[in-house]
């Protein structure tokens, strides 16, 4: 991969906070409800926090998932909360009425990651080799074939009702009513992240191998970027399609995707950690991007506009989360040690 010669900012004027909150728990997971009002937390041991989103104030608290919540993901009208953890088990929560979760078993020991389609309700669980899909009342409408490892990671395809999931060696979409792949794109290697781009031209995955490996739906060509100093976990498309943000090292690696594509290209790299990059997250339709580290650090840029470092914030542990609101007003970062802080970029 090539290198710029690039000289490293230490410094830059403080990041506004709107509000922070501390859990004293490790933050695994993190999301905003679609209409922006409310902010669920998940916790490691399990519970799970519904804060609202304007002040941090805990609207309720729900027990999550015994041994650990692992993946949380909101219905399109922000009334369900789906959730999934090391119990096997999926679950439904009633945030508007409060009522008992429905749930059902995912079919193994843990559900790694459930999603809601962009609309609608539908929502598919990942557990260990088995796909599955529900509607919010945890009937099973899809059972899906065995995936042939682990399924590492599940998105849905962007303004489209197909499910794509990734595990070792190959991406595969899938209809909601049909159980055989639509499409599958093979690779020899382990992958750990998918990102679809918002135009739904481009999967990319952040693999094992310490690459990025791109694929153009429609024709099925892929690509490869290589040379990344570790394991590639960090993937985060900017609102145009034309921006892809990688971690894989201390340096944010952004390729440019427009015109032929980022082979051969040289990538924008943002020097402003001193620690391998833990999460990265693009304004929803804005210029910013935000990055965090294992050493607790939230870096705030403007990529296409310079390379310069904004604005930056410590959190005094490894950044779990950072994600943006609805309306790309604010965004919040979670830690390790379960300190929440909400930014407010345009204070700035």
């Amino acid at each position: 991969m090539p290198r710029l010669a690039a000289t490293k900012q230490l410094s830059a004027p403080e990041l506004s906070v709107g509000w922070e909150l501390g859990l004293d728990d490790h933050v695994i997971d993190m999301s905003y409800s679609p209409d922006g009002r409310l902010l669920a937390v998940a916790a490691l041991s399990g519970g799970i926090s519904i804060l609202h989103a304007s002040s941090g104030e805990l609207k309720s608290f729900l027990p999550g998932h015994d041994g650990g919540t692992f993946s949380l993901s909101w219905r399109s009208d922000s009334r369900r909360l789906a959730s999934g953890g090391q119990d096997g088990r999926l679950r439904i929560w009633d945030i508007a009425d409060g009522t008992a979760p429905v749930e059902c078993d995912a079919g193994s020991d843990w559900v790694e990651r459930v999603a809601y389609a962009h609309s609608g309700d539908l929502v598919v669980s990942a557990a260990g080799r088995r796909l599955r899909l529900w509607n919010s009342d945890a009937k099973l409408l899809q059972s899906y074939p065995n995936h042939p490892s682990t399924i590492a990671d599940v998105q849905w395809q962007p303004g489209e009702h197909l499910l794509t999931s990734a595990c070792y060696g190959r991406v595969a979409t899938f209809r909601a009513n049909s159980s055989d792949p639509l499409k599958a794109f093979e690779w020899k290697g382990s992958i750990l992240r998918l990102a679809w781009s918002p135009d739904a031209n481009y999967i990319a995955t952040g693999n094992q191998d310490a690459s990025v490996h791109f694929w153009y739906r429609k024709s099925g060509k892929d690509l490869e970027m290589s040379g990344y100093p570790i394991k590639v976990r960090e993937l985060a498309w900017d609102h145009t399609s034309r921006y892809l943000a990688t971690g894989g090292s201390s340096t944010v690696i952004i390729w440019d995707c427009s015109g032929k594509g980022p082979a051969g290209s040289v990538p924008i790299q943002l020097e402003g950690h001193d620690m391998a990059l833990s999460a990265l997250a693009y304004q929803p339709a804005g210029p910013f991007l935000v990055s965090g580290c294992r050493e607790g650090l939230v870096c705030l840029w403007s990529p296409a506009k310079s390379a310069r470092l904004i604005r930056r914030s410590s959190a005094g542990a490894e950044i779990t989360r950072l994600q943006w609101a609805p309306d790309g007003r604010n965004f919040a970062a979670s830690s390790a040690k379960g300190l929440v802080r909400v930014f407010r970029p345009a204070a700035d």
